[in-house]
């Protein structure tokens, strides 16, 4: 009697299996509610760093009559010219890379916001090319080579060949650089700050990029083969900051991939 009353409350070999079959699934379903969540964690940390390089221009605007930031800054040792668009704010760069980007005193945003991890992305994946012409790849991250993770909006929009705007814009130079406040159309849908995944960059065929969201290769060569995942937090002129989808955009007419929607615009167009 006592032996079968061990064997009845003991678990056989295929109870066991059940069981454990059971916690697989249930992980299998929770694990990815889990990720979404830590995912939408880092979207607000982004949120909160955009806030943030908001109110520094915001701050560095009343400080020069009203006007964006500029384009081009100028290295005090050298004169050499640099390009602010990838860096308004953040730490120097990687040695091998002070030749293209200023060094973080010279940075538009330097006396209002230091350098800090507010200009990291929680999830920035880095860059294979950003410019024409290309020059190697920027990786691990952009923090960690261009020590800034968002960039501004300021003219320069990289188009594939054969394609560019459908509107003349006003100024495809410098874009909101150096403009007084009221030169931007609709302050509340005018980007000024974002990520890589919301445009394309590199030179003739381009190159796109996914961060948020997504798992796997980062580095996308068509996006109309690829995941629809290229989100990106963006800062508005106003002030605002959300996270759109920039598929649609990217891949239904990756040659025109600038044009304004109810939600965003890239650029003035000229009158």
């Amino acid at each position: 009697m006592r032996t079968n009353n061990l064997r009845q409350h003991g678990f056989t070999l295929i109870e066991l299996l059940v069981v454990i079959a059971i916690i697989t699934i249930l992980a299998g379903m929770l694990l990815p509610t889990l990720g979404r969540s830590k995912e939408q964690a880092r979207m607000i940390q982004c949120f909160n760093n955009l806030r943030q390089m908001g109110i520094s221009i915001r701050l560095y605007m009343d400080d020069h009559t009203s006007r964006f930031p500029p384009v081009t800054v100028y290295e005090p040792n050298t004169g050499a010219p640099k390009d602010t668009r990838q860096a308004l704010g953040g730490i120097d760069p990687a040695p091998k890379w002070i030749e293209y980007y200023p060094s973080a005193p010279i940075r538009p945003l330097y006396n209002y916001m230091k350098p800090s991890e507010v200009y990291r992305c929680p999830v920035d994946k880095g860059q294979a090319i950003w410019a024409c012409p290309p020059i190697p790849e920027l990786k691990p991250s952009n923090w960690k080579t261009i020590g800034c993770s968002y960039q501004y909006n300021a003219g320069g929009l990289i188009y594939l060949l054969g394609g560019g705007f459908r509107q003349k814009p006003a100024d495809e130079i410098k874009g909101l650089g150096d403009k007084t406040e009221n030169w931007a159309p609709s302050p509340d849908r005018f980007i000024l700050a974002h990520e890589p995944p919301a445009r394309l960059y590199g030179c003739g065929s381009g190159i796109w990029y996914q961060w948020h969201f997504v798992r796997g290769p980062s580095d996308i060569y068509d996006p109309r083969l690829a995941r629809q995942d290229f989100i990106s937090p963006v800062l508005f002129v106003d002030g605002h900051v959300a996270h759109h989808n920039f598929s649609k955009s990217l891949s239904t007419d990756p040659y025109y991939p600038y044009e304004p929607t109810k939600d965003w615009i890239w650029y003035k167009t000229a009158e």
